[in-house]
């Protein structure tokens, strides 16, 4: 009778060995959605919180997004606009990685970098394959010449002997190479980043380069000797095409961070803090900065919204 009343024992203490463990296993197991902020950040911001860092892509552009090289800080128009943004939003640190433009895209969705912020215009092609936030400031084109050179503007060239220079990847390459194909110019030339494409034109293997207004402006008010022996054309024309639309941009993955963002900078813009970024680099905000009017800025390339 003992024997049974021992063999009982034993089987119930591991029945209730086994329920325990059983119900340890459950607990465990709890799905990953239960955990979430106090102020109901994104899934992707709590990361970004507890990781201390938000990657940044850029093709080390001024004055947009770029490393100053007597400091080693991240510089630029966009790169304060991400900073600021960042810091209010609970990121610790912000970090530029140096990609060339055309790979900002792959880079992004490829998981190397969080967002990408570098005066990238928003293209109905582009919003196919990110998401865009809300646009931070827009710009136009800024076309340069040697101050010798009869080239002025469009109605300047010679369809015989100009070549205009582009940087490859950018809104300027489709211009460039569409004046090539309506008989404007001889060549478009890809030639490099800003600072070799401004290089070329200055040792004569390009007769003119198209590039950001921005770039231009900055550099006559900061650094005059990078453009020594250069022009701004005063009869370059834009078109409607060629006033971008500047916006950051994250993958599908992340929309819900960047609706975070978004309303972090239209704070920014509130308080006037992007204009004063503007200020500080030498640029004037009557020429670039926004309001909040969603008719202004909205962006409406995105193919996407969740």
């Amino acid at each position: 009778m003992r024997r049974n009343y021992i063999v009982l024992s034993v089987l119930a203490v591991c029945a209730a060995a086994f329920f325990t463990v059983s119900c340890s296993k459950k607990t465990e197991v709890k799905p990953a959605a239960a955990e979430t902020s106090s102020d109901g950040a994104s899934p992707f911001l709590q990361q970004l919180r507890k990781n201390g860092v938000l990657k940044v892509g850029s093709s080390g552009d001024s004055p947009f997004a770029y490393i100053d090289q007597k400091t080693g800080s991240f510089d630029g128009v966009d790169a304060e606009i991400i900073k600021e943004a960042a810091k209010r939003l609970g990121i610790q640190k912000v970090e530029m990685a140096l990609i060339p433009f055309s790979e900002l895209i792959l880079n992004l969705n490829n998981g190397n970098i969080d967002i990408i912020a570098d005066c990238m215009y928003t293209r109905a092609d582009r919003g196919e394959k990110v998401y865009f936030g809300d646009i931070w400031y827009t710009q136009g084109g800024g076309l340069l010449a040697s101050e010798k050179s009869p080239v002025n503007g469009q109605s300047t060239f010679d369809p015989k002997t100009t070549r205009v220079g582009y940087t490859e990847g950018t809104a300027w390459q489709y211009v460039v190479q569409g004046w090539q194909k309506d008989g404007l110019i001889k060549d478009a030339v890809a030639t490099g980043d800003q600072s070799e494409s401004i290089v070329a034109l200055q040792y004569g293997k390009i007769d003119a380069f198209l590039t950001d207004s921005t770039v231009v402006e900055s550099l006559f008010a900061n650094s005059p000797d990078t453009l020594k022996g250069l022009k701004l054309c005063s009869g370059y024309k834009d078109v409607p095409e060629t006033i971008g639309r500047i916006a950051p941009a994250v993958s599908f993955d992340h929309i819900a961070f960047m609706k975070e963002l978004n309303n972090v900078v239209m704070t920014l813009r509130d308080e006037g803090f992007i204009d004063t970024v503007f200020k500080k680099y030498g640029l004037d905000p009557k020429l670039h900065t926004i309001t909040n009017d969603p008719a202004q800025r909205l962006c409406t390339v995105n193919s996407r919204d969740d």
